[in-house]
Formats: C-alpha cells, sequence, structure tokens
C-alpha cells in the first residue's frame, strides 16, 4: 500500500510539471522515405480517414446502417448521431464503461479497413503487415500486475497471420494504455487531463517495468470526446494538441496516425530493434558489438522505480555463440551465467569527445590500469564489450535498412529539434561484464558486509588517485560482491555517474547520485567543489541505512516487527527516513542530524539490534567523526555550519591552533567548513580508509573464530 501511495505521487508530480504540451510531432504519421512506398502509405490512411466519415457522418431518417454497424458505438464519442429529441448520443455518456466499446471499435475499425485495403491491393501490399487492436476485456488489472490498479483498455500489436487474442492481456504484450474519462477535458476542466494523464502514468512504468526491449512507450487519453496522445520520453512527456472527435480534421489526424502503425519500423513504436525474445530458451537475447558473442538474458519483470530517468535494466546472462541454434537454445536456461549485462539511457553529449560521463571509457580506462593488479582483483568490473547501441530502423519493405546509433534524437525524431533541444540528451549504451556478482542486500552478515564496502571503497581511492575518475554514486545498487572458497570480495559497479576529476563539472551545482546517500553538498546544490569526500559521506549514509532497515534478508523481514516495537512505545518516527524527501527537506534533516550532540538519538540509536550491529555503530560514529569533526581539522574545518563568531576572531584563535592540523594554512577568507575539508582532501581520505580498513581486519578475524 505505500508502494502504491509513493507511485500515485510521484505520478501526480509527472503528469502536473513534467509534461510538455501541445506537440504535434506526437500525431505526425510515420511514413516511409521512398516516394513510391510513401505515396502508397498515404493513399492507405487517406482510404481510413474517408471511410471512417461514412460511419460516423450524420444519419438520415431512411439510413438504418448505424444499427448494423460492427462500428456503432464510435458514434457516442463523435457526437454525430442525434436522438429523437435532437440530442447529441455523446450527451448520455453517464460513465466511462459506456466509452469503452466506442474507443475500441477505433482501433478495430482502423485496423480492418487497413487489412482490406491491401487485400485489395496485394501487389503493392508490404510484408506482414500490423494490426493495433483493443484486447476484448476492459477495466481490468493485467495478470503481470505489480498492485492493484485496474487498467481501462489496452493496446496491442499483431501481424496478419496472428489470431485474436482475446480476453485480458499482460502488461508484457501491450504497445500502449488508453485510459478513459466520461468529464471533458477542454476549457476550465484541465483536471480531468491531468487526472487522466495521472493514470497514465503509474500504467506506462508497469510496462517499462515487463518490457526491456521497449525505448519508449505511447498512451492515449480520451475525456469525453477530447483526445490526447502521449509519447513518454526519457525525461518528460509530450503531449499531442487536443482531438476533437466531434471535429473532421482532428478524427482525421487520428485515423491516420493509428493507420500509420501498421506500416512503421517498430522503432517508431519504442521497441528494441536489437533485442529479440528467443521463445526456445524463455530468454531475451542479443548479439553484442565487437566479439563474437550472443548474450542469453533469463527474461523476469522487475518493479521499475522510475517512469523518467535512465531507464537502466541490469541481466545476469549467459553468452553463447553467435552460430547457437534453435536446439543448444532449449538448454541454455540450465547453463550457468557467466556475464552482467547493463542496458541502460545515459546522460550524455551530442558530441562524444564532449562526454564527461562516459562510462565505457571509465572502464577501459580502469580495466587498462589495473590488470594484473593482485590487490584489485575481483573490485572493479572486468569489461567484455561496451558499445553505443545501433538501432535497425527496419519497415514493412525493407527488413535491410542500415543501422543508427541510438539516441534520443533519433528515438524522437517526430518530434520538432527545438523542442527535442530543450530536454536532456541521452545515448542508449550497453556494457556486457565478465563474472557474476551478487548484490550488497545478500551478504549474510554485518562482517561480511564491512569487508564487502571496505574493498569497494579501497578500489574507490584507487581508482580516484590513479585513474583519475570520481565515482559520485555510491549506494547500496552500485556496491556487489563475489564469494570464493572460504572468501567474499567487494566491488564497486556503475559509474556511469562518474567524472575525470580535472573536469570542471566536479565543481557542481549539478546533483548526482541516489537520493538516500547524496551528501549535504550535492543534495543542496552547492557551489563547492565535489571530491571524494562526498562519496565517503554517501558511504556513512549507506550504512546508517542498511543498519536501520536491515542488513541480512532476514534481518529487512523482520523491520515490520521493530517498527511495531517503536510505534508501541511511542516512538515510531525513524529519523533517516526524512533522507527520502526532495533534495532540499534531506539535506536540511542531515545537517541536523550529523551533528556531534544529534547523531546518536537521531540515527545509530534506530539501528536494529541483532548480532553485530553494534559494530556498524562504532563504524559509522568513526566515520562520521573523520568526516565532519576531524581530530586533524580547526574548529574553522569542523562542523556542518559556518561560525561567523569564530571567523572574527581567526587570528587569535589559529594562533592557540597546533602546526600539525591539516587546514592551519588555510586563511578566513574560506567559511565554510565544507569548502575548507576540500582543501584537506587526501589527508581525510587516508584517515577514513585507514578506519574502514581497520574495521575490514576486525570484520575477518571476528568471521574467522565462527
Amino acid at each position: 500500500m505505500e508502494y502504491e501511495k509513493r507511485v500515485k505521487a510521484e505520478a501526480i508530480h509527472y503528469a502536473t510539471n513534467c509534461t510538455v504540451r501541445g506537440v504535434a510531432g506526437v500525431l505526425e504519421p510515420a511514413l516511409p522515405h521512398d516516394e513510391r512506398q510513401k505515396e502508397y502509405v498515404e493513399a492507405v490512411l487517406s482510404h481510413v480517414a474517408e471511410q471512417f466519415e461514412t460511419i460516423v457522418g450524420p444519419l438520415t431518417d431512411s439510413d438504418s446502417s448505424y444499427e448494423n454497424s460492427d462500428y456503432s458505438d464510435v458514434r457516442i464519442l463523435t457526437g454525430t448521431d442525434i436522438t429523437a429529441d435532437g440530442d447529441p448520443i455523446l450527451a448520455k455518456i453517464t460513465s466511462e464503461n459506456g466509452m469503452y466499446n466506442a474507443i475500441k471499435c477505433i482501433f478495430r475499425f482502423v485496423a480492418d479497413t487497413v487489412t482490406s485495403y491491401q487485400s485489395n491491393s496485394f501487389d503493392a501490399m508490404p510484408r506482414n503487415p500490423r494490426k493495433i487492436v483493443a484486447c476484448e476485456k476492459h477495466d481490468f488489472k493485467p495478470y503481470d500486475s505489480d498492485d492493484s490498479t485496474r487498467i481501462d483498455i489496452g493496446i496491442y500489436s499483431k501481424t496478419l497471420q496472428m489470431s485474436d487474442k482475446n480476453g485480458k492481456l499482460d502488461y508484457s504484450y501491450m504497445l500502449l494504455i488508453v485510459e478513459a474519462k466520461k468529464s471533458d477535458c477542454s476549457g476550465n476542466n484541465d483536471g480531468v487531463r491531468v487526472e487522466a494523464l495521472e493514470q497514465l502514468c503509474r500504467y506506462t512504468r508497469q510496462i517499462y517495468g515487463k518490457q526491456p526491449w521497449r525505448r519508449f512507450a505511447w498512451g492515449m487519453t480520451v475525456c469525453s470526446s477530447k483526445v490526447h496522445v502521449y509519447i513518454f520520453g526519457h525525461d518528460c512527456i509530450f503531449e499531442s494538441p487536443i482531438l476533437d472527435l466531434g471535429a473532421k480534421d482532428d478524427r482525421s489526424k487520428l485515423v491516420k496516425l493509428l493507420g500509420s502503425w501498421a506500416f512503421c519500423p517498430r522503432s517508431i513504436l519504442g521497441y528494441d530493434s536489437t533485442i529479440d525474445y528467443r521463445s526456445a530458451a524463455q530468454c531475451v537475447s542479443f548479439a553484442v558489438d565487437g566479439i563474437n558473442e550472443r548474450i542469453y538474458a533469463p527474461f523476469t519483470t522487475r518493479i521499475t522505480e522510475n517512469l523518467f530517468g535512465r531507464h537502466t535494466v541490469c541481466y545476469h546472462a549467459k553468452a553463447m555463440p553467435l552460430s547457437c541454434n534453435e536446439d543448444t537454445e532449449r538448454g541454455i536456461r540450465s547453463l550457468p551465467l557467466d556475464r552482467f549485462v547493463k542496458d541502460a539511457w545515459t546522460c550524455s553529449e551530442r558530441d562524444s569527445a564532449d562526454d564527461v560521463n562516459d562510462e565505457i571509457r571509465f572502464l577501459k580506462t580502469i580495466n587498462q590500469k589495473f590488470v594484473g593488479d593482485k590487490d584489485m582483483e575481483g573490485k572493479y568490473p572486468l569489461l567484455c564489450a561496451g558499445y553505443v547501441v545501433r538501432n535497425v530502423n527496419t519497415n514493412n519493405w525493407d527488413p535491410t535498412t542500415e543501422a543508427t546509433a541510438d539516441d534520443t534524437l533519433t528515438a524522437f525524431k517526430m518530434i520538432d529539434s527545438e523542442i527535442l533541444a530543450k530536454t536532456q540528451y541521452r545515448q542508449h549504451k550497453r556494457i556486457v561484464i565478465n563474472g557474476i556478482a551478487e548484490r550488497l542486500y545478500n551478504v549474510k552478515s554485518v562482517d561480511e558486509m564491512i569487508v564487502v564496502l571496505a574493498d569497494a571503497m579501497y578500489a574507490h581511492t584507487r581508482i580516484f588517485r590513479e585513474c583519475n575518475i570520481l565515482q559520485r554514486d555510491i549506494s547500496p545498487n552500485n556496491i556487489m560482491f563475489t564469494r570464493g572458497e572460504n572468501t567474499i570480495t567487494g566491488m564497486l559497479i556503475d559509474f556511469d555517474c562518474a567524472v575525470s576529476a580535472n573536469n570542471q563539472e566536479t565543481s557542481g551545482p549539478v546533483q548526482t547520485g541516489t537520493g538516500p546517500f547524496m551528501s549535504i553538498n550535492n543534495l543542496r546544490s552547492s557551489s563547492v567543489r565535489r571530491t571524494q569526500l562526498d562519496d565517503w559521506e554517501s558511504l556513512l549514509y549507506l550504512i546508517c541505512w542498511m543498519a536501520t532497515f536491515g542488513v541480512t534478508t532476514e534481518h529487512r523481514k523482520s523491520f515490520r516487527d521493530e517498527r511495531d516495537k517503536l510505534q508501541k512505545y511511542g516512538t515510531s518516527t525513524i529519523h533517516i527516513s526524512f533522507w527520502d524527501l526532495p533534495f532540499d527537506q534531506a539535506a536540511a534533516f542531515k545537517k541536523e542530524q550529523m551533528q556531534e550532540d544529534m547523531f546518536k538519538s537521531r540515527v545509530t540509536d534506530y539501528f536494529m539490534k541483532h548480532r553485530g550491529y553494534e559494530n556498524l555503530v562504532n563504524l559509522v560514529t568513526e566515520l562520521r567523526r573523520l568526516i565532519f569533526n576531524n581530530p586533524k581539522m580547526t574548529l574553522f574545518g569542523c562542523g556542518l555550519y559556518s561560525d561567523r563568531n569564530l571567523i572574527k576572531h581567526f587570528e587569535f584563535l589559529n594562533s592557540l591552533i597546533a602546526a600539525e592540523t591539516y587546514d592551519k594554512d588555510i586563511g578566513p577568507e574560506i567559511s565554510d567548513p565544507f569548502e575548507r575539508r576540500t582543501k584537506c582532501v587526501d589527508k581525510i581520505v587516508d584517515d577514513l580508509l585507514n578506519a574502514i580498513l581497520k574495521a575490514k581486519n576486525d570484520a575477518l578475524q571476528r568471521m574467522s573464530n565462527t
């Protein structure tokens, strides 16, 4: 229930604040480049629009075709038929349920008419044209849904050789979802549009979760007779101008768009042409650029945490030769997995030379630097392949169309370039890592977690100092581990938020990372230069988070019982849960809770009481001290706030400070303790690394004694 509430709140935010309205390109039919083919498709679409008017045009007293038409319900939406009293049938709509058949009739009519026209023009008919149709049921919960919500209408794609799919439809099959509202959304009723779009956002999240082969998704809302068509981009929603089904020109635009989907490349529908579903292996599959391998990843659905963002999908997979046949594929699921694949739409630059966040380049640098280094073995990802995905924009006539680099410019080429220029540019990249690692959440004890985190931060420090790369996203999802015989080794992964330490971008105020674990400076978009200390601060928050909500699977399951006990004694507020609030609020809470006199009562007192958690209390207490109140920093470099009274007496107080303090020679012009610490970052990091390596050695000793 809490998950559904959070999803709804985010969907409302997206619908209200992340929608680009009035984008005419959303309605632009996808036409072939070849003039002959283009002429043919335009003729088909014109025919569809003309025929649609024959079923929705005003009826005469002698015309009885309305009663016998398979598409007669369409008139409920168009309002072109009238009752005996002269009232439009549209006025009789009293519920969304009365609109469902009418909406499905539009899709069915377009699909049937396209098919019929092609049958009469066989010589020009494209191979395997699609039918875009609605499933038979409406107002239903898909079988593979992660929540209890019901969708109005599910739309899917099929070829002429397929039989109709009856009954309910899974999210994994849906092309798009249609949300219906009985109320008009024009004029002063914009709240109806936002409500419909909010629901559509929640459903589309599920499509992304169940279809890893999606590049983007379409959607549609029908509010009385008013229609909006949507493209869900990676950072925003593109909304078409409003279409009035009571107007002939608007009806024509809608049916031509739907008709064009019968002929357009799969990429225009939002699909990734490089990914196949292999039914024999029950895996998603794709060839890997640059090496003679095909990757097979067991297809498991996932909960999608965000509608927007990188849309990163990760797989544990099996590599096989390109020559692998169907008989071999049937046995793949029984073979051990040996590859880790990351498929992501990453923030990038149009000119690759300017791309300061190129994870592939960073991984190549790291792999070249540490090959054969025993101390770093297993602590960083072994790159097998990394490349920009090249999507094949094939159509029904020319399946050999040349592949092009996949990015937001090619994915949304129907959108005006001026609009796209205002959105985040992203490239579709795929990384294949040799070997399989486990998630941090799979550790079996507190001591195992300490060892894994120490290894990851050891790698973090050496990667920064020897490769000049700052990772900038320390979080539970970006630290993994491998097991050997009586050993466990931590690994630092995910460098798509990383940056070269010499790059000016490290000065901020760009915000990167994972919300609850972001540093205070990162959260508040401070102008203070981003350094290794921000990542060590993220580590501190990561440990506190897991110590509160559970390190192991068993402990996380018991968290509900722990929370019930807190509620019983009237102390149900878990203060670090505020770290998941909007960034400015989270920063304020962290600044309060990280103070020396507040840390215990606000943070560590809420750690779980299972065996070993006392070691986490000791570790985070030391890490917090070294970051915010390092004993080798002066008074001016400690704490979380600038103290103007101290600065007024800088000369006198500084004369009393021991010479060996790290910031002794930094003048009063730098009064922000966060900024003063950036001037001493290497020495403070040495202190932090020594502290966590000592904790690792202590943990290994305890593990050897059990």
